[in-house]
Formats: structure tokens, sequence, C-alpha cells
């Protein structure tokens, strides 16, 4: 069967460190002033540091515009996506704006959720929506999280490139999808999130969603077989208190719902929907040769689902390699460095 993903291009790396560079410079230069004349010590940045010094370098970031040739490649990116000449028939689209940065998901560190994303962006607030994205690599979070780990600010590999989507059709609902369960490590358990409206009131925290984990087959490698074989280990229904809804002529809204209101607990899928969503998860998995993902889906009010995003989920502790699915092994990791034991369940 078919995955859907809605329709979209890519503004580079490239094109940030080309942003960078531009003006002989001088946006780097008040970067790196910025970065050496905050008041940090030994213990790190504070939190006041870190605010004031994001502050500076987002302002010096938003004083410049994309240079020419961008605006036109990406002009030419729209009119692909959408053929349409007349200018005012194109505003009547919307975008998702994501950012993408180059240290986002490595091994023994993930920068998720650290970076801005735009919703429901009209074709002429994209450009602006770009150069805040290109600036989110210095959000208070990103940069003191950089310097926990002991990762650069500033070189050729550390950038930030810039999806550009077209928005899922009438969307209904949104979710993630964690083809493993990241919380108890195990890989024969699947874990769905639900919430009414866009995705970005969950992965930003302001609403609690449906929650379901869904027990993995023997054979879930089987397509035949895995259309059948959803079992349902665990259900909660969220609050769901707060919803963001797209708005006609682009942004986005946040509504309050009342405690009293049926909305809030009621399951914003059904059993066939939760069965949908989890044979599409399966999918984008086996096209990452099996590596457990973190997906972002949305539903339109047809109950077709798209897939926006996926992540690998590096939190999991690494298995062994040739090992077979049955039966059950239990793994000890003692580390005698810093006296810690890690456990590891194949089940």
């Amino acid at each position: 069967g078919t995955i859907r993903i809605p329709a979209g291009f890519v503004v580079t790396t490239a094109a940030y460190h080309d942003f960078l560079h531009q003006d002989e410079r001088s946006l780097l230069k008040e970067i790196e002033a910025a970065l050496v004349t905050s008041n940090h010590g030994r213990g790190g940045r504070d939190h006041n540091d870190l605010e004031a010094t994001s502050a500076t370098i987002r302002a010096a970031f938003l004083k410049r515009g994309l240079s020419d040739a961008l605006q036109a490649e990406i002009a030419d990116c729209l009119s692909h996506l959408h053929p349409i000449a007349d200018d005012e028939l194109q505003e009547q689209y919307y975008y998702a704006v994501r950012s993408s940065a180059t240290c986002e998901d490595m091994p023994d560190a993930s920068f998720a959720g650290q970076h801005d994303t735009h919703l429901n962006v009209t074709p002429a607030k994209l450009r602006q929506c770009i150069v805040d994205c290109f600036s989110s690599l210095f959000t208070p979070r990103a940069i003191s999280y950089r310097e926990r780990y002991g990762l650069p600010h500033l070189n050729d590999n550390t950038g930030m490139a810039v999806v550009i989507q077209a928005m899922a059709p009438r969307q209904r609902s949104s979710g993630v999808l964690f083809t493993a369960n990241p919380l108890t490590g195990r890989r024969n358990e699947m874990v769905l999130e639900a919430i009414p409206g866009l995705g970005e009131a969950l992965v930003s925290g302001l609403t609690e969603p449906d929650r379901y984990v869904i027990a993995r087959g023997r054979r879930d490698n089987d397509p035949e077989e895995s259309k059948s074989n959803i079992i349902i280990k665990d259900t909660k229904i969220g609050a769901k208190a707060r919803i963001i809804r797209s708005v006609e002529g682009g942004g986005v809204n946040e509504e309050l719902i009342a405690s009293d209101n049926a909305e809030d607990s009621t399951p914003v899928l059904t059993d066939e929907d939760v069965a949908r969503v989890i044979e599409i998860g399966r999918k984008v998995e086996a096209l990452f040769d099996g590596k457990p993902q973190d997906i972002e889906w949305a539903q339109s009010d047809d109950g077709q689902v798209y897939i926006v995003q996926s992540r690998p989920i590096t939190t999991l502790f690494p298995l062994p390699t040739n090992v077979p699915a049955e039966p059950l092994q239990v793994y000890f990791s003692f580390n005698s460095g810093d006296r810690k034991m890690s456990f590891c369940s194949k089940k």
C-alpha cells in the first residue's frame, strides 16, 4: 500500500551556511561575539545568560534576509508543488516549515523539540519562517545542549536545514507513533499517541494525548499477517485540554477545551484508525531496515493518514546482532567506571 507524504522540498544546510557568510561574514562575527562575551563559567551558562545570548543571536538573524538567488529557488519549488501562475491563488496553499539540524538525532544525543516549527504558513510568510528556523539553532536549550555534550556551535558540520511541506489536507487529528516502546525499551511493543487538531500541541507538551500500547506479533514482519495482527495492550484516554487548529488565511489558533466538554473524554481514533496508523508505521520502519522509528503522522477528515516526519529512536539500549526474536533473552551491562548497571530485554 501507499505511504502518503505531503509534497515538499528542503532548504539545505548549504543555504544556511551561505546565510551565515553573507555581507563579509558579518552575521557569523556577531554570533561568535555573543557566544564569547557571555558570562558563563565552569558550571556552564545560567538560565538568564542563555536567554540573553540566544536573544542577541536570534535578533542578529532577523536583521537579515534571504538572498535573491535563494528566494528565486524557493519560488520555483513552490511553482512545481502547485503549478499556478496566479499569485493570489498560490496564497490559498499552506505549508509546514520545520527545522532539521545536522546534529538533531545522533546515536548519543537528540535535539528533538529544541528547534522551531511553523504550521499553516502562507507563501508570503515562508521567507521569514525560514530565517526563524535558521536562528532556532541558537535557542537557549540548543546552546546549552551543545555545550553539555561538547559539540561546536559553529563549524562546517553544524548547520540547519529547513523542510517546507504542504499541510495535510483538512487535518482533524495528529500524533506520534513509536515503533518500539521508548519508556521500557521493548521492541515487541509500539506506542501510539493521538490528539485532535495539529501535532504541535503534542510535541510542545501543551496537552495530554490518548495513548495506546500495541503488542507486536511474532510475525510482525509479514505484511499479510500484520494487517490483522493488532493487539491493543493498554489504552489511556488523555484530557486533551488544548487543541491547536489551522486558521483560514494562515496561522493557527489555540483552543482551551472545558473539562466537561465531550471532546476531551472521547477517543480521537477508532480501533480501525489505530490499525491503519500501525500498519503504515510498520511500512515506514521497514524502509529504514527495521530500525525503530519515532514517526509523526496526521489524519485528514476523510480518514487518510499522512506521514510528515520519521526519525530514529535514539534512546533505546542497543541489541546484540544476530539475536533471534524468540525465545525471550535478557542482557545486563555492567560499567565499572560510573558503577551503573544497564538492563536490556529482547522482549
